[in-house]
């Protein structure tokens, strides 16, 4: 850990990495659910919330204090930071997509009166 908070060239490439398995992970989470109609799917996608949101906010942090402490790469540290931010946009329509989803399944269940 210590290795990864003072190496930037090694935040860059992981952080990259992150952002990358991210998205495509929760896009194959959607993807499935889309094809298969398997409504568990919805714990899976929040699991993966739970995990994904802290990893990635943590990793911002430490590429937004990075770009203060090394100057020098502050294109490459910004790219990799802009790579997390915008699998923002993605994970808010997944969010939505995946509660209404959850509203559908709770209602057709019987669930809410």
């Amino acid at each position: 850990m210590k290795e990864f908070l003072n190496n930037i060239d090694s935040q860059i490439l992981i952080s990259r990495k992150i952002a990358l398995f991210t998205f495509l992970l929760s896009s194959l989470i959607i993807t499935t659910y889309y094809f298969t109609n398997f409504h568990g799917i919805i714990y899976l996608s929040l699991f993966f919330l739970l995990i994904a949101v802290p990893i990635n906010t943590f990793i911002s942090f430490v590429l937004l204090y990075s770009v203060f402490r090394n100057k020098n790469k502050i294109k490459p540290i910004l790219f990799s930071l802009f790579l997390i931010l915008i699998n923002l946009p993605f994970g808010l329509f997944y969010m939505k997509i995946g509660f209404d989803i959850y509203d559908a399944v709770t209602y057709s269940n019987g669930l809410i009166n």
